[in-house]
């Protein structure tokens, strides 16, 4: 018999680093996600990682919990999913080793059962945005301020995107939602030990196809991919190829 023994703490997150990385890598991105009797920590890593990354190790008050190849832990490209129900109460670190020599670092807490995570701080009064105007009364742009909002209408959309689906399991079409970003792919039912397949435009039209850069194209379809099983596959296995998503036993 397996041993089910977990521990419904809730995990506090520190900010990811990435200590020693040059200009323009991009941070680790990462979420807690926890229901009754199961708890996951959600990974995103900046770039593709067969090609880019060597080692997931994750270490915690006991010692050495995990230490293996990123191929054998990455959930498409980019996604990384641990099950953190298992973990006894402590602090965890999780290091993600790059090719290059430097790592993307994650430090967390998993607390007590029954224990509240501390509330956010409140925010610092603040006497508004400061406006500046030109030489004839005109606003001058706050450029920095734009900036932020966008990034946080971006952060939103985010964390709220999800699938469509339309028409049936023989021939229908799925889309990708992300905030006012629609992106349709076809599917269609197959043979030959695939079940069905999801289109893909090929990196070289990727962009002309769906107007979103080819640096998103990773993400994007690991996310259609994961998503498109969990809800409506999840018995089958897929592979992700260069114009397809192939859905298989």
């Amino acid at each position: 018999m397996s041993d089910t023994t977990g521990f419904e703490g809730e995990i506090v997150l520190d900010a990811p680093a990435s200590p020693g990385a040059p200009a323009g890598a991009g941070e680790l991105s990462a979420r807690f996600v926890r229901y009754p009797g199961c708890q996951q920590l959600m990974l995103w890593l900046p770039a593709d990682g067969p090609q880019n990354y060597t080692r997931l190790t994750i270490t915690g008050p006991g010692g050495t919990l995990e230490d293996a190849p990123i191929g054998s832990r990455l959930n498409g490209r980019v996604q990384v999913l641990t099950d953190t129900f298992p973990w006894p109460p402590g602090a965890y670190r999780v290091e993600i080793a790059h090719k290059d020599g430097w790592s993307h670092t994650l430090t967390l807490e998993k607390l007590a059962e029954g224990i509240a995570p501390p509330a956010a701080p409140p925010p610092e009064p603040s006497a508004g945005p400061i406006v500046y105007r030109d030489g004839f009364g005109k606003v001058i742009p706050d450029e920095d301020l734009e900036l932020r909002k966008t990034l946080q209408a971006r952060l939103a959309a985010r964390f709220g995107r999800h699938l469509e689906f339309d028409g049936t399991f023989r021939a229908g079409t799925i889309t990708y939602v992300e905030g006012d970003i629609r992106i349709p792919f076809y599917h269609e039912m197959c043979t030959g030990g695939v079940h069905f397949s999801i289109d893909l435009p090929s990196p070289d039209h990727w962009e002309a196809v769906t107007g979103r850069p080819l640096s998103e194209r990773a993400d994007i379809v690991d996310f259609v991919a994961f998503e498109t099983r969990r809800v409506k596959a999840s018995s089958w296995n897929y592979v992700i190829r260069e114009t397809r998503i192939d859905f298989v036993d």
